[in-house]
């Protein structure tokens, strides 16, 4: 027994000597029921749950504690601290995902530097902001700029619903544990400081576009079909010779500006074209059907622009990729690269996939054809979608009557129905079998292991290869879905899995370092040391190969039957 005891105290020296955290997740503070309902008692009980946990909290993961730390000075008004611990996480970022580490938890930095701005010099906070704001975007390059001016978007009324909820689940109780204040943190701070803020960014991010770009967003290109299409060019002040354009062709037109913005930032003239109908176009919305007419209509507009120096190349996702594999059906000369990435295929992808037509889809079309810009409260309607989806299963009425059952004709789901089969109507939208021996621009592929339209993007790339076997097309894989494939971050965890260092590349700067190894003879990216370039999973490398077929070793065929193998290999 006595051993027993002078080994409990031995352990418990070593502990301590050693500094090793002893979580206290189970440990109970106390927390007002008031705060649960009571706006006012709230905002005293935070800051005082927030200086305790600050004196208890330990984590053995640097950049979760540092993360947690920063958010509980603010909310402590320690922002002198908070200040110094989120350039500490900086450091920690730079580690994994240098590009982006001097812009992480810019905003919050900001917010932080508006408060002591306000306090030294007896100002008002929106003074103090203004102040805040253009000394730290004066000292950024327009990319990080751009990329800075995306985190001051934020959703406050889900932010909202998302913090009553986590209040509502402690009601009746007097005491949380520290996990349970932890993710009450996550919550509270970002929502009392975005609330404060969003109300003076728009005008203040405009005012720092306006100093750097050229913004032209009322401009209507009339092709020779007839159509007349809306587009925005963001033009670099200060350069005067004709440069290289980056077109995006979209239906998405709530991202009009901010794609021509993007590609600005990189250098490039940004164009930014619509499909017909959508913003400032007169013609009726059409979201497939004339892209491939109206995009070379776009691409001769550009070509006799000045400030276009005879090159342009063409980039975007999902339905943005399928515009710019699109332009090539009829390929101009001044078109000298295309980047689609998680690119959709009409008819055979997206909206049906091996002729069955994918429910997933059927809201998109009101989402695009809806109005001008995009119907986000119909689309991201997910009960009405998850009812519509049972009561039409439970009707026993065939797919073609699933719009009766919603109650709203669905004009463009009746078109597409009409050609189940992979016919004409889907072939003229983009290249076709020999269409693909004429493409003879370099093309770069990106798509995601878990990428739900893979199908499409791969589809390219194989009828690319098979009709022009000197293709110059590469392709860019790892463990991303469909968003996180066009997206500058990536999710660390993406279903479960979490991916590797090496795999959180950023797609739009690939895409325009592409873009300068094309228009600008720049130096070729080392992540496509081959034709195909993979991410392994799990090995943390990226490996490469000259094509699909090599990309592995081995084949293993796999059959769909009740019988047992040893039958099988028998």
């Amino acid at each position: 027994m006595d051993k027993i005891n002078s080994m409990k105290k031995l352990i418990s020296f070593l502990l301590i000597s050693l500094a090793i955290p002893i979580h206290t997740s189970a440990q109970q503070l106390d927390f007002p029921k008031s705060a649960h309902t009571k706006i006012e008692d709230l905002q005293t009980a935070m800051p005082q749950l927030a200086k305790k946990m600050i004196e208890i909290y330990k984590e053995d993961d640097r950049q979760k504690y540092l993360d947690h730390l920063f958010r509980l000075q603010m909310i402590a008004t320690n922002y002198n601290e908070a200040i110094a611990t989120i350039r500490s996480l900086r450091e920690v970022f730079k580690v994994k995902d240098p590009s982006h580490a001097n812009m992480a938890n810019m905003v919050y930095e900001i917010f932080c530097s508006t408060r002591v701005t306000q306090t030294a010099k007896n100002i008002s906070f929106e003074d103090a902001f203004q102040q805040s704001f253009r000394n730290a975007y004066s000292k950024l390059n327009d990319t990080d700029a751009y990329r800075v001016s995306w985190s001051f978007g934020y959703n406050l009324a889900r932010a909202q619903n998302a913090l009553q909820q986590s209040l509502e689940n402690l009601k009746d109780r007097d005491s949380i544990d520290l996990n349970e204040a932890l993710q009450l943190v996550q919550q509270y701070q970002p929502y009392q400081v975005y609330k404060l803020l969003s109300p003076l960014t728009s005008a203040l991010i405009k005012e720092d576009e306006n100093r750097r770009y050229i913004i032209q967003d009322d401009v209507l290109i009339k092709t020779k079909e007839g159509a007349t299409l809306s587009a925005i060019v963001v033009r670099k002040k200060g350069i005067d010779t004709p440069q290289p354009a980056a077109l995006c062709f979209t239906s998405y037109t709530d991202l009009s500006l901010n794609l021509a913005l993007q590609a600005a930032s990189y250098g490039y003239v940004g164009v930014t074209a619509e499909t017909r109908g959508k913003r400032l176009s007169p013609d009726e919305i059409d979201p497939y059907e004339h892209v491939a007419r109206d995009a070379y209509g776009v691409i001769d507009w550009i070509s006799k622009q000045p400030w276009c120096n005879g090159k342009v190349g063409m980039y975007g996702g999902s339905y943005s990729g399928f515009a710019a594999w699109a332009a090539t059906k009829t390929l101009h000369q001044v078109l000298k690269t295309i980047v689609p990435y998680v690119a959709n295929n009409p008819g055979d992808g997206l909206p049906m996939e091996n002729n069955i037509f994918l429910f997933v889809n059927y809201a998109w079309a009101f989402y695009v054809t809806n109005n001008k810009y995009l119907d986000n409260t119909t689309y991201f309607d997910s009960k009405r979608w998850g009812d519509l989806n049972n009561r039409w299963y439970q009707s026993g009425k065939s797919y073609r009557e699933i719009d009766r059952v919603d109650g709203t004709p669905n004009k463009w789901l009746q078109r597409w129905l009409q050609h189940p089969s992979y016919d004409e109507y889907w072939q003229r939208m983009v290249p076709y079998k020999q269409d693909f021996a004429r493409i003879n621009i370099p093309v770069l592929t990106i798509t995601g292991y878990y990428d739900d339209g893979q199908q499409s993007a791969l589809h390219y790339l194989k009828e690319h290869y098979k009709h022009n076997k000197n293709a110059d097309h590469y392709l860019l894989i790892g463990p991303y879905d469909h968003f996180g494939a066009q997206s500058s971050r990536k999710p660390w965890v993406l279903r479960g899995y979490t991916i590797d260092p090496v795999a959180q590349m950023d797609t739009p700067e690939i895409t325009f370092q592409w873009m300068d190894f094309i228009l600008r003879n720049g130096a070729k990216l080392p992540i496509l040391a081959d034709k195909m370039n993979y991410e392994l999973m799990g090995a943390n490398e990226w490996r490469h190969a000259p094509s699909l077929e090599k990309m592995s070793n081995s084949m293993l065929t796999l059959y769909l039957t009740n019988r047992s193998l040893e039958i099988i290999t028998n």
